[in-house]
Order: C-alpha cells, then sequence, then structure tokens
C-alpha cells in the first residue's frame, strides 16, 4: 500500500528535483519522468552502484567525473568520489536514516575529497568565461550535450559516448549499436524522416499553387496534417522501442499503463484509409510506384515501413519488451502509405500506372490509367 500512495504523492509532483527529492526522502531507486514516462535513476541508485558510469546521469552523484571532458561545473557539484566505498556506504546509510538533506551544505562534496590532492585535481579550476585574457589555448573544451560543445554554452547534437559503437537506451542500459533493438530503432527514425520529406514536398506543392487572393491553397485535403501525426507517432513508437519493458507481450491494457503502445491510434489510420479509399477510383490490379515525386516517396516510406515492421518483430515475438500493438500500428501504417500515394496522384491529376495480365497474354503489361482529380 505504501508503494501505491508514493506512486499517487510522485504523480501530483511535476519538478524534476522536487520527484528526486521525494524519490530520496522515500529511500527510492526510481522514479518516472512525468513529462515522458521515463524510469529515472536516483543519486540512491548509483551511490550503490559505488562509481559514475559515464553515461551523463541526470542525478549522478559524482559530478560526471568518468564522462568525457566534464566541465568544472558538474564536478563541483559532486556528493561522493567515485569509486571511493567507504565515501558512497556513508551516503546511501545517510538516505536509508532519512539523514541525507539534513545539511545541504556539508553534503555537497565529501571531505575525503577536499582533502586528497590527488582526487581534487579531477576539479578543474575555474575560468573567466568573458575575460579578456582568456586565449583559444585555455578554453575549456565542451563535452557535448546540455553542456555545450568546445565554442558554444548551448545544447549540441553530440556528446562523444558512442564513439566506441556503443549507444545508451532511456533505460540507461548500453548496448551496440547494431543491436537488434537499435536496428528497429534506427528505420523507424529513417521511415519518419522520409514522411518528412513528403509533408516538405506536398507543403511545397500547395505554395506553388496559383490561388486568387494570393493564400496558400489546400490541395491535398487533410494529408499533410496526417503525415504531422504519423511523424509524432513515428516518435511515440521510437521511444517505446527504445524503453523495452520485460514480458510486455503478456500485461494486458491495465497493466501496461504509459508503458505500452495504444491501439486507437491504429484505428485513426483505417479511418483515414478508408476515407482516401472512398474518393479513389477501385483498384484491382498492381500498380507502379510512379506519378508525382511525393507520391514516389510515398511509395519509398512504405518500403521503409515494411523494414521497420520486419525488425520489430524479434522484440515482439522473442525478446518480448515491444507492445504489439506498436507493432500492429507500423503494419497498418504501410498500408496507409500505399492508399495516400494513390491519393497524391488522384489530387494532382497524374497517371497511374497499373501492372496486369491481359487475356490474351501471359505476362502482365503496363496499363495508363488517369486519375480524375479535386
Amino acid at each position: 500500500m505504501a508503494e501505491t500512495k508514493s506512486s499517487k504523492d510522485d504523480a501530483a509532483i511535476t519538478d524534476i528535483e522536487d520527484l528526486h527529492r521525494h524519490a530520496i526522502m522515500n529511500k527510492q531507486s526510481t522514479y518516472i519522468d512525468p513529462a515522458t514516462g521515463f524510469t529515472v535513476f536516483t543519486e540512491l541508485s548509483h551511490l550503490k552502484r559505488g562509481k559514475c558510469c559515464g553515461n551523463m546521469c541526470r542525478h549522478c552523484p559524482y559530478g560526471w567525473s568518468n564522462v568525457r571532458d566534464a566541465s568544472e561545473e558538474n564536478a563541483s557539484s559532486a556528493r561522493a568520489v567515485s569509486g571511493d566505498r567507504e565515501c558512497t556506504g556513508r551516503l546511501v546509510k545517510q538516505i536509508l536514516e532519512g539523514t541525507y538533506y539534513d545539511d545541504e551544505d556539508t553534503n555537497l562534496l565529501s571531505t575525503k575529497l577536499e582533502s586528497n590532492d590527488a582526487k581534487s585535481s579531477t576539479l578543474k579550476p575555474s575560468l573567466p568565461v568573458n575575460s579578456e585574457k582568456s586565449t583559444s589555448a585555455n578554453i575549456i573544451r565542451g563535452k557535448g550535450g546540455r553542456a555545450g560543445g568546445t565554442l558554444t554554452s548551448k545544447n549540441v547534437p553530440y556528446t562523444r559516448c558512442g564513439d566506441k559503437g556503443t549507444s545508451q537506451l532511456f533505460t540507461g542500459e548500453r548496448r551496440k549499436k547494431d543491436d537488434i533493438l537499435f536496428e528497429a530503432l534506427g528505420t523507424v527514425d529513417e521511415l519518419c524522416s522520409v514522411v518528412g520529406v513528403v509533408y516538405a514536398e506536398l507543403k511545397a506543392a500547395e505554395k506553388r499553387a496559383p490561388t486568387d487572393n494570393g493564400t496558400t491553397k489546400s490541395i491535398y485535403g487533410e494529408l499533410p496534417e496526417q503525415l504531422l501525426e504519423v511523424m509524432s507517432r513515428l516518435f511515440d513508437v521510437g521511444s517505446h522501442v527504445a524503453k523495452p519493458v520485460p514480458n510486455i507481450k503478456e500485461m494486458d491494457q491495465s497493466q501496461k499503463g504509459n508503458k505500452g503502445f495504444s491501439s486507437d491510434h491504429t484505428a485513426t489510420l483505417e479511418e483515414w484509409i478508408d476515407a482516401m479509399t472512398e474518393e479513389l477510383p477501385e483498384l484491382t490490379s498492381f500498380i507502379l510506384p510512379t506519378g508525382s515525386v511525393a507520391s514516389s516517396n510515398l511509395h519509398v516510406a512504405r518500403t521503409v515501413c515494411r523494414r521497420a515492421e520486419r525488425r520489430m518483430v524479434p522484440l515482439v515475438q522473442e525478446e518480448e519488451t515491444c507492445d504489439p500493438d506498436a507493432l500492429a500500428y507500423v503494419n497498418r501504417l504501410s498500408d496507409y502509405l500505399f492508399t495516400a500515394a494513390r491519393y497524391v496522384n488522384f489530387c494532382d491529376g497524374s497517371d497511374e500506372t497499373q501492372y496486369r495480365k491481359a487475356k490474351s497474354i501471359v505476362q502482365r503489361e503496363r496499363i495508363i490509367v488517369k486519375l480524375n482529380g479535386r
């Protein structure tokens, strides 16, 4: 019952630092980030490990001491020395006794760290950022990510943590970049990018379309907005894949909670497919992936989608860490992209090249069919 009460308390707190403090006071090793639904490790978890894992963890008590090119700002916020079992054991004991936050000032850094010259040298001296005497030779090289780069203090997309061929999941686990999970994750990301190209092409075509009052003409109905929604859902699929949930295949919807993927998204795709199909001439044969550039790229997206589906199958059937509802969504998405490709040609008034067998010959032949646009 205490665990249930704690979960309810966590749900009422939205500030990350308050959530972390609340989890520590309740002697918890993890808490749920309400903004993302991801599990976050607390300082208790890291202190029990006894050393910095080098993964730029949010609540690292070691000041990211094993993170390459960590700044002095992170080091100065350390509470413990990485690898110092006596220090970490003392802090774990304080958490379990409920005295961890009794004196924030004395807990900021171990006295052992201050008195040991060899370990103190890991804390780099502070350099004035805007000093006129500063030169390129004494600028501290940024370690990347939120801490900034070499030439900027803004968030940069590189961290150098994956230079040796591994990458980190949202759970904190590191795996080789050719792991089946990252194969699935990367293919979903590729699919999202191709859909983004199509969206840009459709919006550009609408801007080029002549209008009487100079406004943008809607040529493709709700399709562009639907593609934005698809890209958003693919981000959700990617997030789900990047946070594997053991035995999720056996869970019902109530057990999955925010760990799973809603089947409502698949139902929405089916409604969109039905609406476009109602406007299109009925299809009775194969078609070649031709027509406008946007239509052809939708066929590219369809084939990438099929590959993403194949990459996700082992995660659902063998690993059992991926929600079958996410796989169903990707399966239905390929049907949606096929229909959308036809629909774009229909809206553009482009020809559709069908490939069908005539009664008098053995091999199929190409038949050009004019789609009546809007």
